[in-house]
């Protein structure tokens, strides 16, 4: 339904001036100047000429004093049923296709009372909006409150009048439905069966990403059956087709859950997957939830750290927990006054990092301590009151100190938030600037070769510019300073005021992680998002390409192949761009893949590879028995009611009963008349007609 009004930007009195101002130009032109005596037409066709002359001027008057259209125009919406149906693979497990194909034809015959009775029909499913025909049921988890609450969102403001959830209640990810109040009325259709089926099955892997390789790890499953009382099992875990461990188990009761623990030998370095099989017994409903996968990588082993100390001390014990904390870290600590390092140092063990605690020392050469300044990967000089100032400043290259007279200062800590090398939260930041104030050497200390600062001195309460914490890379080589000791008490001080040390050692830790990680200096890097991607989400690959100063280009062809644990092999091609640097890989299969990427950037082969690993939630079979008490709740909540699939019928008749009421939006727009297309066609129209008469009557 439409209004059309017309309004005028002035007076609407000055229509009748633009009248007369038409009637008296087309006068003069056809009656009163030129008259009959010089033309060859009739009085009808002048007549015809001064109306078309009339119009036109007219109309051409009425545009200069601006009017204008005003549309108000209402729109009907009919009540809107949204048909939320959970399309979860649990529900096909239950199901056979010939009676899913019945629930659908049945909605489909609902569906067409409710729209005869003035409602309109829309379907959602976890993928989205859907068409009836297209829903299939093989999601791989069911998030039922995310789906409630995206239609809570997505309608509103529009003519909802009921949601009909189709589901077995089931829900495997997010929170309970039950928990989140909805907005509208809710009417719920129980799915499935809620009689419990006769079923072994593995519910959980609990074990390590990451083990050492030469190693032991342990990897636990827990197992739940249903009907299986006093039955004896058999579970084997496999890797690469080869069984590696094995164990049986009796089910003591029914529906009870049982732990198996088994420990395995980290043999084969890299990624390596290990299938634990349940043995299948007569009667069980599905096998499919017989079997999970387990995903290890096995690397070669920790990095190596050496703490070497001049004497004993407690900051020693401290930076120990704090390094020892992370499980990736083989950390040593020698003290100089103590034992005899000569035979035991000079082996072949290779350090990432390696630790000087008030070393150099004063009055002290000893070949170690020059060794390890010399050949160490990275560096960090901790400074105290036995460190020899002089010769630190030699031997390092991002900082000179030199002391006045040996004094010293008492100064806090402030953390640089522009230290970019790692990131500390918000938390952690304020807890070490509360830290006890630590002793500095008092005097000059001069930056060279531009390090960063991570955390600078305050005195008092005035923040100064002089470091306390720097570091810095020269020629691949990561070097830190920190210029005081007695870190011990930072330590000491958290744990005594917030019962644990989790800024103290996640500040070590991070600070021990930059300094020992080896920089990727490759122009060519190819390498995916995460290292484990689920089967239905895409494997999606990060591209990077650098000129010889390390600047990004763009536009090389680049070849990937991937290759299972079966060496069966996919190639693909892409190119990348500035605003694209990605290429996603669909389909894959459960498994562990390694990948090989090659590409020849300015005449010169380059090539980037690793491995990732695919899994398959199967999380779907973990429960099949229907929870139709949950969907009950919800319509109680709601003022809705609850159906089985066997009684839709009595849905539509309940929808019916509500009166289907449509809701009215009026909107309003002002156009002014000059902007109408069709104008100028009527103006035109009356130009031409006039123009073709005249010349059709011989004048000109």
């Amino acid at each position: 339904m439409q209004q059309v009004q017309l309004l005028f930007e002035n007076s609407p009195w000055l229509t009748i001036p633009c009248l007369l101002v038409g009637a008296i130009y087309a006068a003069l032109l056809y009656i009163k100047s030129q008259g009959f005596r010089h033309q060859s037409w009739g009085k009808q066709i002048n007549y015809l000429l001064t109306g078309l002359r009339f119009l036109l001027v007219s109309l051409l008057c009425l545009l200069l004093i601006g009017p204008f259209i005003k549309q108000i125009k209402n729109t009907l919406e009919k009540p809107t049923i949204v048909m939320a149906i959970d399309n979860s693979a649990s529900i096909a497990s239950v199901q056979d296709s010939a009676s899913i194909q019945a629930l659908k034809a049945s909605l489909d015959n609902t569906a067409q009372q409710l729209e005869e009775n003035g409602y309109q029909l829309e379907y959602r499913s976890f993928s989205g909006a859907e068409r009836l025909d297209s829903v299939s049921f093989h999601n791989e988890s069911s998030d039922l409150s995310r789906m409630l609450g995206d239609i809570a969102t997505d309608y509103e403001g529009r003519n909802l009048a009921s949601v009909v959830l189709l589901s077995d209640g089931i829900y495997n990810e997010g929170v309970s439905p039950s928990y989140r109040p909805y907005s509208y009325r809710l009417n719920t259709v129980g799915l499935g069966d809620t009689i419990p089926k006769q079923d072994i099955n593995i519910r959980n892997l609990f074990y390590n990403k990451i083990a050492y390789q030469g190693n032991k790890f342990p990897l636990v499953a827990e197992l739940a059956n249903t009907g299986f009382e006093g039955e004896t099992v058999n579970i084997t875990v496999k890797n690469k087709g080869n069984v590696v461990a094995s164990e049986t188990l009796t089910f003591s009761n029914n529906r009870d859950v049982n732990t198996i623990e088994f420990l395995l030998e980290a043999n084969s370095e890299g990624m390596q997957r290990y299938e634990v099989e349940v043995q299948s017994l007569e009667g069980e409903f599905t096998n499919q939830n017989n079997t999970s996968q387990a995903f290890v990588e096995i690397i070669e082993g920790k990095e190596n750290i050496l703490l070497l100390a001049s004497s004993p001390h407690p900051d020693i014990k401290a930076i120990r927990l704090a390094i020892e904390s992370n499980k990736n870290y083989e950390l040593r600590t020698a003290i100089l006054s103590v034992e005899d390092l000569n035979e035991s140092l000079l082996s072949e063990i290779k350090y990432d990092l390696v630790i000087f605690h008030q070393l150099p020392a004063k009055n002290r050469d000893n070949a170690i301590v020059r060794k390890y300044m010399e050949e160490a990967s990275a560096r960090w000089f901790i400074v105290g009151s036995q460190t020899d100032l002089f010769t630190l400043s030699r031997n390092n290259n991002i900082l000179n100190v030199a002391s006045v007279n040996n004094d010293t200062d008492e100064v806090s800590a402030v953390y640089n938030n522009s230290f970019n090398g790692f990131q500390l939260d918000v938390e952690s930041q304020a807890i070490i600037e509360e830290y006890l104030p630590l002793t500095v050497p008092f005097g000059r200390i001069e930056l060279k070769n531009n390090p960063e600062v991570i955390l600078y001195q305050k005195v008092g309460t005035v923040e100064t510019s002089k470091p306390l914490l720097v570091s810095g890379e020269i020629e691949g080589k990561k070097t830190s300073v920190m210029l005081a000791e007695g870190l011990w008490q930072w330590r000491l001080q958290e744990y005594a005021k917030n019962d644990n040390t989790q800024a103290f050692d996640g500040f070590i830790s991070k600070l021990t992680q930059f300094l020992s990680a080896k920089e990727d200096k490759r122009r060519f890097r190819v390498y995916p998002e995460k290292d484990e991607f689920v089967d239905t989400e895409a494997v999606v690959f990060q591209t990077e390409i650098y000129n010889e100063i390390y600047e990004e280009v763009y536009g090389y062809n680049i070849s990937l192949s991937i290759k299972d644990e079966t060496e069966e092999e996919r190639k693909y091609s892409y190119q990348t761009n500035e605003s694209n640097t990605q290429y996603r890989v669909s389909n894959l299969p459960e498994g562990v893949y390694q990948y090989t990427a090659t590409a020849e950037i300015n005449g010169e082969q380059m090539q980037s590879s690793g491995e990732f690993t695919v899994r398959s939630l199967q999380i779907e079979n973990l429960n099949l028995t229907a929870n139709h008490q949950l969907l009950r709740e919800l319509s109680s909540n709601t003022g809705g009611k609850f159906f089985t699939q066997n009684n839709l019928g009595q849905l539509a008749a309940q929808l019916q009963t509500q009166e289907a009421r449509g809701k009215i939006y009026t909107s309003q727009a002002f156009l002014p008349i000059i902007n109408l297309k069709w104008l100028f066609f009527v103006l035109l129209i009356l130009v031409s007609l006039e123009w073709g008469l005249r010349k059709y009557m011989g004048s000109y």
